[in-house]
């Protein structure tokens, strides 16, 4: 048998020149080595029994960071290869299938290496899911809005699913069968959202937008303290009057009287800057 001729530096190229008359042309190259040879990781998909074709398969480095990937072909078959030599993890997926368990392998130069991984189907897979964004205005600015109930009815009117929007707004409900459902939304501060329909057909995904208004009534906040003497003593049936700050000017807006304790409350205070000033008569 022959031997087989290996490349030793890597083919590299001039620019074009032109050369006129008797012109001397001085051309140099510098030939880089050639990169050390890869390996290669080849196998089969399957159920367990059966192949699985158009399965994604993930090759990820020794840190758990990706790699490469590819589908398998109709008969549930792989290839990998410019692998370089060092330590790997394999895994397999397809939708409907749970990703595989991770297979790992030590490749070094030149390694032509079988893996073969089993992908186990799910049906909890095949399910629907409900996600989306709960939002409210702020300054007429769409905001994430965070801790808002959402509560999934099913058709019989019966509450078959409860959760709450996290930071972002964001919220999900999955493993949902195929059905009509209402989804209701509620905050502390805020109107009830008007129920949503939604219907999941052949395990479909519906995405939402629920949008939150402010509730006038209960969207506010509160001042309250306590009114004291020189001496540390609560001052009762003091007055004491709360101002909104608009622009460097003050508008008293409210007043009343502390209580036995030296107390005093203001509540529906919406939003703003304000200031409080407190005196007693004799």
């Amino acid at each position: 048998m022959a031997d087989i001729t290996q490349d030793l530096l890597q083919l590299q190229y001039s620019q074009n020149f032109p050369i006129s008359g008797m012109q001397e042309a001085d051309i140099n190259l510098t030939l880089p080595p050639v990169a050390p040879a890869t390996a290669t990781v080849y196998g089969t998909v399957t159920d367990g029994t059966d192949p699985i074709p158009d399965a994604t398969v993930k090759l990820f480095d020794s840190k758990g960071k990706p790699y490469q990937h590819t589908l398998t072909d109709k008969n549930g078959e792989y290839t990998l290869d410019g692998i370089p030599a060092g330590t790997y993890t394999l895994a397999a997926v397809k939708e409907g299938y749970l990703l595989s368990d991770a297979a790992g392998v030590v490749l070094t130069t030149s390694d032509t290496t079988q893996i073969n991984l089993v992908c186990t189907q799910d049906s909890s897979l095949s399910l629907g899911a409900l996600a989306g964004v709960v939002k409210t205005l702020v300054d007429k600015t769409e905001t994430p809005l965070s801790g808002t109930k959402l509560s999934l009815l099913n058709a019989a009117n019966e509450v078959v699913a409860t959760t709450y929007s996290v930071d972002d707004g964001e919220f999900a409900f999955y493993d949902l069968a195929d059905g009509s459902y209402t989804l209701m939304a509620s905050a502390m501060g805020y109107l009830p959202a008007a129920p949503m329909a939604v219907t999941i057909v052949n395990g479909s995904i519906a995405n939402v937008l629920v949008t939150m208004s402010a509730d006038s009534r209960t969207y506010n906040g509160t001042v309250s303290g306590i009114i004291r003497d020189q001496n540390g003593n609560a001052v009762a049936g003091c007055f004491v009057g709360l101002f909104q700050v608009t622009a460097g000017q003050e508008l008293l807006i409210a007043t009343t009287k502390t209580n036995t304790d030296g107390k005093y409350l203001f509540g529906g205070v919406t939003s703003g800057e304000y200031l409080v000033k407190a005196k007693m008569n004799q």
